[in-house]
């Protein structure tokens, strides 16, 4: 049977604690970021920019709760949950978007071309990310388990020795 490191173990938690903290912090200020970007695109189109920024504040703030959970899951060979934070993390990201097209007057064409190509760039980047830390994260994993499966070993030895 494999050795596995247990969820609960105190390190793994602390670390896991420090992550989701610093990717809540950079959500929640890339949000005020874009806040200030979207209203100086489309501001001038009837777009409401303190409407934006709360609808957008709110998506980071799940975004912030769902996206380590979802990169976590995928770690720890937890697909269906892992999904499941995927499937929220999705529409959390989407929502702000749509309040460009739906809050705003008549966008032109190229507003228009331009916003969509910024959100599929923004999602193929969000999503190569959480890729790289789902690999990050089973190298990790399988290397701290190796580093166990060797002191346990050793341990074995010892005492098969003695």
């Amino acid at each position: 049977m494999p050795l596995a490191l247990k969820h609960h173990d105190p390190a793994v938690l602390a670390r896991r604690k420090v992550l989701a903290r610093s990717w809540a912090a950079v959500v929640i200020g890339w949000a005020i970021i874009r806040t200030l970007i979207v209203w100086a695109a489309v501001g001038d189109y009837g777009l409401n920019p303190w409407i934006y920024l709360g609808i957008d504040v709110v998506a980071a703030c799940i975004d912030a709760v769902t996206t380590p959970r979802m990169v976590l899951s995928f770690v720890d060979d937890h697909y269906r949950q892992a999904a499941k934070w995927a499937v929220i993390s999705l529409v959390a990201f989407v929502i702000p978007d749509l309040y460009i097209f739906l809050g705003t007057r008549e966008l032109p064409k190229k507003i228009i071309i331009v916003v969509l190509v910024i959100i599929s760039i923004t999602l193929t980047a969000g999503v190569v990310g959480v890729i790289r830390k789902v690999k990050a994260g089973r190298r990790a994993k399988a290397a701290a388990e190796a580093d166990v499966a060797g002191i346990l070993q050793k341990g074995s030895d010892s005492a098969e020795s003695a």
